[in-house]
């Protein structure tokens, strides 16, 4: 018997019908109910896929200007180039897990993939956040 997850949903048989119901088991594998319809899915998809482009595109586009003009290379600049470098890797490597898995309805990962999904999120969020706000470091 299937009780589903440790939030208490149930788990779905491919064949239909509610894990642990009355009855033979139902032929079938066991997998979990989708989280939201195949249209919210999409939906989801295109913006993170326009957030993750817009990202890389625009990151680039900084990091370029910074590396041909030899003016920008300010104090000031340096530390834009570093938000901009921190936002780069995270419109790279935190989007484009979560983007596959909205176009295939659903999470693909393993366990591994979802901690490293959710580690470069962090670590490439926050290393942007601490350049910005130094003066939080010392709270560590």
């Amino acid at each position: 018997m299937y009780s589903g997850n440790r939030s208490g949903g149930q788990g779905f048989w491919e064949g239909g019908g509610a894990a642990g119901a009355e009855g033979p088991a139902p032929a079938g594998t066991l997998s979990p109910a989708p989280l939201f319809s195949p249209g919210t899915y999409e939906r989801l998809a295109l913006l993170l896929g326009s957030i993750g482009l817009l990202g890389v595109g625009n990151n680039l586009l900084v990091l370029v200007l910074y590396y041909k003009f030899p003016r920008l290379r300010t104090p000031t600049h340096l530390l834009l180039v570093n938000i901009s470098l921190s936002d780069l890797l995270v419109s790279l490597f935190g989007v484009t897990f979560t983007f596959v898995s909205c176009l295939r309805n659903g999470w693909v990962w393993d366990t591994v993939g979802c901690v490293w999904d959710g580690f470069s999120s962090s670590l490439f969020g926050e290393l942007g956040w601490r350049t910005v706000y130094p003066q939080s470091l010392m709270w560590l």
